[in-house]
């Protein structure tokens, strides 16, 4: 009988601690989803015809207006001091009616502001400056053949609407995810432009 009971009291401890667990990756993680739109933008600088170069800039205040809130939001704070906020972006060119990805390397990166790693997409890193609490970023890209280009944001992210900003917090702290509407994205979620 007793080993019935101690049974039961076991049964009955998985079942309140599968109650109590969540499946949800964000409530494990503490993601938090905030849209803020246009914080990030493409820019074709044309000042050297011969060596035209795109700028993916990301410079965001420390504190942000949300849509609905009264009082702006401290993304420094709220993250527990997050050193930066990262995110994705991939290059294509079009070929014969096809588009490509552009591979892209150091030697292709001109980092202003910011941190970059190259490859078949960019991992660009807004990087927060103590001194004017802003979170910079100023990347360009250099060497592109003359063609139409398309850049895209968010390297296996589903959105055509949204660059996608994630905090890298440290241990326990909040991860905050910017979800910026970018107002120059086409239907597809592509920055297109011409290099001469």
């Amino acid at each position: 009988m007793k080993t019935l009971q101690y049974f039961f009291l076991v049964a009955l401890g998985t079942v309140l601690m599968a109650a109590d667990c969540s499946n949800k990756d964000s409530e494990f993680y503490n993601d938090v989803f905030v849209s803020v739109p246009d914080l990030v933008n493409v820019e074709v600088d044309n000042a050297v015809p011969s060596n035209q170069m795109v700028y993916v800039n990301a410079t965001i205040n420390r504190f942000v207006n949300v849509p609905g809130q009264a009082h702006p939001l401290d993304i420094y704070k709220s993250t527990g001091g997050a050193a930066q906020y990262n995110f994705t972006y991939e290059l294509e060119k079009v070929n014969n009616g096809t588009w490509s990805i552009v591979e892209i390397t150091d030697t292709m990166l001109t980092i202003e502001k910011g941190l970059a790693v190259s490859g078949s997409f960019v991992y660009g890193s807004s990087v927060y400056n103590s001194a004017n609490q802003f979170y910079e970023y100023r990347v360009g890209l250099k060497s592109l053949t003359p063609g139409n280009y398309r850049l895209s944001f968010g390297y296996n992210s589903t959105s055509t609407t949204d660059v996608e900003l994630r905090s890298e917090s440290l241990g326990s702290n909040l991860y905050l995810n910017l979800n910026s509407p970018y107002s120059a994205l086409d239907a597809g979620g592509y920055k297109t432009f011409t290099i001469n």
